[in-house]
């Protein structure tokens, strides 16, 4: 009883890591591991994971074997091998639906009205961003940060971060004011001149930065403050972490 009771908490553990940092932040073997625990229900399947991985090498080959060689692996059954080896298939078809299902972001007043639906009503600071292919179709739309009424704490760093993970020709930032002030702060100010240097240092556009309160909203394209981060001339020489150097 007390190895069910330890097994079933560890389940749970992981779950939780899932829910909190994304499946990408475990082992491969501990993919395999989550992916068979519905299929496996009574068993270690970290031993069954690591098996696989030393029989195929790697993630790739597991889901690439068939499915009677993946059910000759100790602890493996068969509708767990169907279920490991249908994967491809399903991945090939949720690629195909995304790419059919693409969101065309073409044009500030259509970033603007998406990113606002993203803000609208919140009563806490939240910070949102958009990345957008060459074609300026969606990639991604996440949250970057949450805050209170007072403020949301946000570095470059987070932006840049954004726009390289999902590889982004260009992306689109916006926070809503819940106070009900539209006017950038000299925070704002500064982290939008900050951002937009460092990301075009590696090749990504920052379109815009908003502002929500309500139903009205602050663009710095439109308010002209984009092109005159634009053309800034001096060196802008604050570090980051990670070593990213901002320059103009």
């Amino acid at each position: 009883m007390a190895n069910q009771i330890s097994h079933d908490g560890h389940r749970d553990r992981m779950r939780e890591r899932i829910l909190k940092n994304g499946i990408s932040s475990l082992q491969d073997h501990e993919i395999l591991e989550y992916l068979l625990f519905a299929f496996i229900p009574r068993k270690n399947t970290n031993d069954i994971a690591h098996a696989l991985i030393k029989k195929f090498g790697s993630i790739s080959g597991v889901l690439n074997a068939d499915v009677a060689v993946l059910a000759e692996v100790d602890g493996m059954t068969k509708n767990a091998a169907v279920f490991l080896a249908s994967l491809p298939e399903v991945l090939r078809v949720y690629l195909k639906d995304v790419d059919r299902a693409k969101v065309s972001l073409s044009g500030r007043g259509i970033v603007r009205e998406f990113l606002g639906a993203e803000l609208y009503g919140l009563p806490y600071e939240q910070v949102v961003a958009v990345a957008l292919d060459s074609k300026d179709q969606l990639i991604a739309c996440e949250k970057l940060a949450s805050g209170d009424g007072s403020g949301v704490k946000i570095g470059v760093r987070d932006i840049v971060n954004f726009a390289l993970k999902h590889k982004a020709t260009s992306i689109a930032i916006a926070h809503n004011h819940p106070s009900g002030k539209l006017n950038p702060s000299q925070a704002d100010v500064d982290l939008t001149t900050e951002a937009y240097v460092t990301l075009k240092n590696i090749d990504v556009t920052l379109q815009d930065h908003f502002i929500f309160s309500g139903s009205n909203f602050f663009s710095f394209m439109d308010s002209g403050r984009m092109s005159k981060i634009a053309s800034v001339q001096q060196t802008i020489t604050k570090s980051l972490k990670e070593g990213i150097m901002i320059y103009d």
